[in-house]
């Protein structure tokens, strides 16, 4: 759980340094920031293809067989809305700070409740109701507390990050919401496969890191031939910057470890102790940009945390209250692990997630 909380903290901390990193793009270029958002999710498949080590490290004979049944085409799909949704994210870093993201990423919650509903036939009870709605408020509150909040006045942060426009962060807020879209696409996809295919959930998660390099060496190269992307520049200033070439592999190491350690944590403990793992997540990440000066303190924001981590736990059965229970008849169709996915196999449950 430690090791969960640590890696996935760190992740989204590291991130948000890349892109404040100022570094020449090439030659005698003026320093400019690590924009690069889809080399940024090549090198988060790095790390996602890394799970194929610690599954082939961690399992038996038998077990690698049974789950090479599954044809690899299917992981494509969950590759394209796994690639979507980390790019939106990697753009939205540029202009919003790495707790406002984390917050905001509460919309999976939304987003999957609705398509459980309308792809797979779930049934939501009045907790999941509820737990969406006081989701949805706490993004409102977050997103209004980007246009009142006074993001780099202080002078540490106006000096990696100045003047970031409204409009700018808003946008960045847009972006968030809009890759929870293709985040709970993904996970919506990924249960369904494995209700077919029985795919240990480290396995899935690395072969859609590898199908992501594939993918993503072709992307970027029509990307930068149309001058969308420059992976050349962003090789320069990582060669040039070792604070930033530190962060891109520690990044990698980052998600790996945590993918491992959260299946690990849904294992041996259940999807309740991961979903606070969650929870903590943001606090620990909201702490530290406090302390680094990257963010500063809104009491709205706080309400809209508040609420986002409330309406999590509520949607998770972590918090139980009467008045939304079920009636008796139906209480036995749920299941008694709250699952991430409401009424979901157990193993879709154990879904390594990006942090």
């Amino acid at each position: 759980m430690f090791l969960m909380l640590i890696s996935g903290a760190l992740n989204t901390l590291l991130m948000k340094f890349m892109v404040m990193q100022e570094v020449p793009t090439g030659v005698g270029n003026k320093p400019a920031g690590f924009d690069h958002p889809y080399f940024q999710t090549f090198l988060m498949m790095i790390g996602e293809s890394l799970c194929l080590l610690a599954f082939y490290g961690t399992s038996s004979k038998e077990t690698v067989e049974k789950s090479n049944a599954a044809p690899n085409k299917i992981f494509m799909v969950a590759c394209a809305f796994d690639w979507t949704a980390t790019t939106l994210v990697n753009m939205a870093y540029m202009v919003v700070p790495a707790s406002v993201v984390q917050m905001t990423r509460g919309a999976v919650v939304i987003f999957t409740c609705l398509l459980s509903v309308f792809c797979l036939g779930r049934r939501q009870h009045n907790f999941h109701i509820v737990g969406v709605a006081l989701v949805f408020l706490g993004i409102t509150l977050v997103s209004v507390s980007t246009l009142f909040n006074p993001i780099h006045l202080d002078e540490q942060a106006a000096a990696t990050q100045p003047g970031v426009p409204a409009g700018a962060r808003m946008f960045g807020i847009f972006l968030c919401v809009a890759a929870q879209v293709f985040q709970a696409s993904m996970l919506v996809y990924e249960e369904n496969i494995m209700s077919q295919y029985d795919i240990p959930p480290l396995r899935v998660v690395g072969m859609e890191g590898l199908c992501g390099l594939v993918f993503g060496a072709f992307l970027l190269l029509g990307l930068n031939v149309f001058d969308v992307e420059s992976t050349p520049a962003a090789m320069y200033q990582m060669k040039h910057s070792q604070p930033l070439l530190a962060a891109v592999v520690a990044s990698i190491a980052s998600i790996a470890v945590f993918n491992f350690a959260g299946v690990t944590v849904t294992q041996q403990a259940s999807a309740v102790a991961r979903s606070t793992m969650d929870v903590s997540r943001t606090i620990l990440i909201w702490a530290v940009e406090l302390a680094f000066g990257w963010n500063s303190f809104n009491s709205l924001q706080l309400l809209g945390f508040v609420s986002v981590a409330l309406g999590t736990m509520v949607y998770n059965r972590l918090i139980v209250f009467d008045a939304l229970e079920p009636a008796d008849e139906a209480k036995t169709l749920i299941p008694s692990g709250p699952p991430l996915l409401p009424e979901a196999p157990a193993a879709a449950a154990q879904l390594p997630q990006q942090p």
